[in-house]
């Protein structure tokens, strides 16, 4: 009996890394894009870019705001066919991360939760303004903490360091 007990305390002590997401918003969207008579001789498809933002705050207490933006541009040769941008912005509570692991944290797995809800507000908006865009594919951020670590690494020439 008294095993049992000393098992049982001891799971409830030792817990592992905890996220939770509080509150999700929509920050900021908007869409511009040139008027159709601007767009009739236009030819072929447009070339269409994606850039990724991301802003933290810590606010204490294992709680961080995490906003991320991403961004669409369709061009064709110099000119913008339309611009998209919006950020999504999540209320993250931690618990029992180490300093080491809140990097890999904020970096990786908030966007990976927000990361959806900005892609389908911006196929809404695309949608909405006419145009069609191809569907925006899932991203591999830790791919791109990864790299961000090498690029940090590579300017410095020193040990790894924390990105956030």
């Amino acid at each position: 009996m008294s095993e049992e007990n000393n098992a049982q305390g001891s799971n409830n002590s030792v817990q592992g890394p905890n996220m939770s997401l509080q509150h999700i918003f929509l920050k900021d969207a908007s869409f511009e894009a040139k008027s159709p008579h601007e767009l009739d001789n236009a030819t072929g498809q447009p070339d269409v870019n994606l850039n990724l933002a991301q802003r933290t705050t810590d606010m204490g207490e294992g709680r961080w705001e995490v906003i991320l933006t991403v961004t669409v541009t369709a061009k064709e040769g110099e000119k913008n066919v339309f611009v998209c941008e919006v950020q999504y912005g999540g209320i993250f509570t931690f618990a029992n991360f180490t300093e080491e692991q809140m990097p890999y944290a904020i970096n990786v797995l908030c966007p990976n939760v927000l990361y959806p809800y900005n892609r389908a507000k911006i196929a809404d908006l695309v949608m909405a303004g006419g145009f069609m865009l191809p569907p925006m594919q899932p991203i591999n951020f830790e791919t791109v903490f990864r790299q961000r670590i090498a690029d940090a690494q590579a300017q410095s020439g020193d040990a790894p360091q924390s990105t956030q």
